[in-house]
C-alpha cells in the first residue's frame, strides 16, 4: 500500500461526499477540509470517515468474499498498464452493489456508475479494500470522534485513563508475564542461597557449587532481562498513552470558549497542561509495576511464616509503621505540594505575560520593579518547594530508618533463634532476610509512590479545571444549507457580561445588508469590538438573538458559524515562520496562486515580491520587520483567503497614520460587492466608501443606535 500513502485531497472529498449522499446526509466539503488540514493519507480518510459517523476497517482484497462483501466500500483500481510506460496509477472506486459476478461502482469524480467483472477486479485492486458501515448512534448531528476520551466521560480523574491502558491489554499481558518470571527469581535466589550456606558450605561440595553458582548467575542475567524488558514496555506504552491523550487535551482546549482564555492567564494554562505527563508517569508508570508486585506479597508472607513466625510477626509489625507514616504524613504533603503548584504557575504567568510586552517594559524602564518581583516570586517558590521535599526527605528517612530496624531485629532475633538449636538455621536466617528484603520493597515504593500520588492528585485537580469545562459545539455535518448571501440580522439583542455588570445592550436591531460595507462606529466603551465578539459566537446574547441567512446563530456549531466569517483584528497577530505559512493558515489547502490572488486583492503582493525571499521571507514573532499597515494588509489576504461571505474590521486602522489608513480605504473599497463587510471604528478613514453606518452612543441603561 505504499503507492497510496497519500492520497489526493479532491479524491477524498468526493468520496466522503458519495458517502453521506449515499446515506442522504447533509455534507459541507469545506468543515472537512477545515477539520483536516493537508497533507492527505489513508489515515486522513478513516478519521474524516469516522467523524462522519462511519465505523471503518480494513480486509486484505485476496480474503475477500464479494458476494458477502458489506457494501458500500472502498478500493484503489490500477489504471490498465501500457506497455514500456509509466507504472499503472491508482484511483478510488465507491463500490455500491454485487450481483456475484461483477461489481456496480463509481470511479473518483463520475457522476455514472460503472461495472467491473470480479475477476479483472482480482487483478487491478490494489491489496486492501476499505469496509465501511453508519455507526448507530450517530444519527445526531453534533458528531465527536469516537475514540475521545474526554466526550466519554462527564469530569476528569484517574478513571480517564482506564480506557486508554485498556487498549494496551496485549502489552500489559507481556508485562505481567515479565512480573511472574522477576517475582519467580526472587523467590528461587534465596532458596538457592540456604542450601549453599547450609549443605554446600558444611558438607564442602565443590561440585554442587559450581552447578548452583552458574544457576544463580543464570538466574541474575534473567532476572535482569526481564527487569528490562518490563521497564522498556511500560515506557512505550506511557509514551503511546501521551501521544494520545496530549493530543486530546489540547484539542479540547482549542474547542473551549474565548471567555476561558480571557480570565485566565497563559502562564497558568500552561503549568495545568503540563500535569499530563505527571498523572501519566504514576498511572502508566509506578502504580502499574506496584499493583502487579503487591499480590506476590502474599506468597513471600506464607514462606516467611513458614520459616519463622516470630521474624514474620517483626517483619509485619515495622513495615505496618512504615504504611501508618505514609497515612499521617500524606494531607500535610498534600497541602505543601499544592502551595508548591500555585506559586510555580504563578511565576510561569509572570514569565509569560511580561516577556510578551517587553517592548513596554523597557519603554517604561520597569526592569528593576519586575527583577524584584520575580526574586520575590522565586524565592517564595524555592521556599515551598524546599518545605515540600524537606516533608518528602522526612518521610524518606523515617521509613528506610524503619526499613533498617527490620533488618537489625530479625538478624538479632534470628541468631538468638539460631543458637536455640531448634531446626532454625545460619542457612534459613540469610533467606528469612532476603525474602524480608523482598518484601518490604514494594512497601518501600509506596513511599514514593504516595508521594507520586499526591502529586498526581494536584494535577489531576487542576488538569480538570480545563478538561471539565464544556466545548464550543463542533460539528462536521452541517446545519445550513451553505452560505451563499451573508445576511446578517441583529433582532431585539440584549447583553452584558454578567449580573453584576450593567446592560451593555439592550432591544439593539441591525441589519448588515449583503454585498455592502457597513460602518459600526462609537466612542470607545460603547460596545463596537463586543458586538463583533457576539457576531462570532464568542459571547452568547442574553436575550434576542443573531440570524445569519435567517439561521439564529446559536443553532450552528462554532466551526460551522465562523467558516463564513473573515476578521482583520486591531492587533494583527502574526507568527514566527515566513510569511507563505502565516497566510495559508487561514486555508490551508489554498494554492500558491490563490495565495498570491488574495494578496493581490489587498495590495501587498508587490511589497511581498520586494523582499529578499519574497513569499518565504522568515519573519519574527508578531511580524517582527514589517510595518503597522504591511501587517494590516497581509491580515487583509489572510482573512480573504477563507473565502468568507462577512468580513469583520475591528479597529483595523486605529493604530495607523492617516496616510496609510487611506490607502489602506482604497484596498477595502474594492472589495465592495465580493463580500459584506462591517467595519467597526471610532473613527471612519478618508476615502472609505459606506453605503451604512450605525453610530452607538453611550446612554444611560444602554447603548443605543443612531
Amino acid at each position: 500500500m505504499s503507492r497510496l500513502e497519500g492520497v489526493r485531497h479532491e479524491d477524498v472529498i468526493w468520496l466522503l461526499g458519495s458517502l453521506s449522499a449515499l446515506y442522504r446526509l447533509p455534507f459541507e466539503a469545506s468543515l472537512i477540509e477545515q477539520e483536516f488540514p493537508p497533507p492527505y493519507t489513508l489515515a486522513t480518510l478513516h478519521a474524516a470517515a469516522r467523524a462522519l459517523g462511519f465505523r471503518t476497517g480494513v480486509v486484505a482484497q485476496a480474503d475477500v468474499d464479494w458476494q458477502k462483501l458489506p457494501l458500500p466500500a472502498i478500493a484503489f483500481l490500477q489504471t490498465a498498464a501500457v506497455p514500456d510506460g509509466p507504472p499503472p496509477a491508482c484511483h478510488p472506486v465507491l463500490i455500491v452493489n454485487t450481483d456475484g459476478q461483477s461489481l456496480l461502482c463509481f470511479a473518483a469524480g463520475k457522476q455514472t456508475p460503472e461495472t467491473l467483472p470480479i475477476a479483472e477486479a482480482s487483478l487491478r485492486l490494489e491489496a486492501e479494500v476499505i469496509l465501511l458501515a453508519r455507526n448507530a448512534a450517530a444519527g445526531h448531528p453534533e458528531t465527536a470522534d469516537p475514540h475521545d476520551l474526554i466526550c466519554a466521560r462527564k469530569s476528569f480523574g484517574f478513571g480517564w485513563f482506564v480506557p486508554e491502558l485498556v487498549k494496551h491489554r496485549s502489552i500489559w499481558r507481556d508485562v505481567l508475564l515479565a512480573s511472574l518470571a522477576i517475582q519467580f527469581v526472587g523467590l528461587a535466589t534465596p532458596l538457592f542461597t540456604q542450601v549453599i550456606i547450609d549443605k554446600v558450605v558444611v558438607h564442602q561440595t565443590h561440585g554442587t557449587l559450581i552447578v548452583l553458582g552458574v544457576a544463580l548467575l543464570m538466574f541474575m542475567l534473567f532476572y535482569c532481562s526481564m527487569t528490562w524488558l518490563r521497564q522498556y514496555l511500560i515506557l512505550h506504552t506511557g509514551n503511546r498513552i501521551d501521544a494520545v491523550l496530549g493530543a486530546q487535551v489540547f484539542r479540547h482546549l482549542l474547542q473551549l470558549p474565548l471567555p476561558y482564555f480571557e480570565h485566565r492567564s497563559t502562564g497558568t494554562l500552561v503549568a495545568r497542561l503540563q500535569g499530563i505527563e505527571t498523572i501519566r508517569e504514576f498511572v502508566s508508570g509506578a502504580a502499574v509495576t506496584l499493583i502487579l508486585d503487591l499480590p506476590f506479597l502474599l506468597l513471600f508472607l506464607v514462606v516467611m511464616f513458614a520459616y519463622s513466625w516470630q521474624l514474620s510477626l517483626i517483619a509485619i509489625v515495622l513495615l505496618g509503621a512504615i504504611a501508618a507514616i505514609s497515612l499521617l504524613v500524606a494531607p500535610l504533603f498534600r497541602n505543601r505540594l499544592n502551595r508548591q503548584f500555585l506559586l510555580g504557575a504563578r511565576n510561569q504567568a509572570f514569565l509569560t505575560e511580561y516577556l510578551a510586552g517587553m517592548a513596554t517594559v523597557k519603554s517604561l524602564q520597569m526592569e528593576p520593579d519586575i527583577d524584584r518581583k520575580y526574586g520575590d516570586y522565586l524565592a517564595q517558590y524555592l521556599a515551598a518547594g524546599f518545605a515540600t521535599r524537606q516533608v518528602g526527605n522526612t518521610y524518606n528517612v523515617a521509613a528506610n530508618g524503619l526499613e533498617q530496624l527490620m533488618t537489625l531485629a530479625i538478624l538479632i532475633v534470628g541468631a538468638l533463634l539460631v543458637m536455640q538449636n531448634d531446626g532454625f538455621t545460619v542457612g534459613m536466617l540469610v533467606a528469612f532476610q532476603m525474602f524480608a528484603s523482598r518484601m518490604s520493597q514494594p512497601l518501600l515504593r509506596i513511599v514514593g509512590l504516595w508521594q507520586e500520588f499526591q502529586q498526581a492528585s494536584i494535577a489531576v485537580k487542576r488538569l480538570g479545571d480545563i478538561l471539565d469545562m464544556p466545548r464550543e459545539p463542533h460539528t462536521l455535518v452541517p446545519h445550513r444549507q451553505k452560505l451563499d448571501e451573508g445576511l446578517l440580522t441583529v433582532d431585539k439583542l440584549a447583553f452584558r457580561y454578567s449580573e453584576q455588570h450593567p446592560w451593555l445592550f439592550r432591544n439593539l436591531d441591525l441589519v448588515f445588508t449583503p454585498g455592502q460595507l457597513t460602518v459600526v462606529t462609537g466612542p470607545s466603551g460603547c460596545g463596537k469590538s463586543t458586538l463583533a465578539k457576539l457576531l462570532l459566537g464568542f459571547y452568547q446574547p442574553v436575550e434576542g438573538c443573531i440570524s445569519l441567512d435567517g439561521k439564529d446563530i446559536r443553532h450552528l456549531a462554532a466551526n460551522e458559524l465562523r467558516a463564513a466569517f473573515g476578521v482583520v483584528p486591531q492587533e494583527t497577530v502574526l507568527f514566527s515562520g515566513t510569511l507563505y505559512d502565516n497566510l495559508r493558515m487561514a486555508h490551508p489547502h489554498a494554492g500558491f496562486e490563490e495565495i498570491v490572488a488574495a494578496c493581490k486583492a489587498a495590495e501587498i503582493h508587490e511589497v511581498i515580491e520586494q523582499l529578499p525571499k519574497g513569499y518565504q521571507t522568515e519573519i519574527g514573532e508578531r511580524g517582527t520587520g514589517l510595518s503597522g499597515g504591511q501587517r494590516q494588509r497581509i491580515a487583509i489576504a489572510r482573512a480573504l483567503l477563507k473565502r468568507p461571505r462577512i468580513l469583520i474590521f475591528d479597529e483595523a486602522v486605529s493604530n495607523l497614520d492617516p496616510q496609510t489608513a487611506g490607502h489602506l480605504a482604497s484596498t477595502i473599497n474594492q472589495l465592495k460587492g465580493r463580500v459584506t463587510m462591517i467595519f467597526i471604528t471610532h473613527q471612519v478613514p478618508a476615502g472609505l466608501q459606506v453605503d451604512e453606518v450605525f453610530a452607538f452612543q453611550v446612554t444611560p441603561g444602554a447603548v443605543s443606535v443612531k
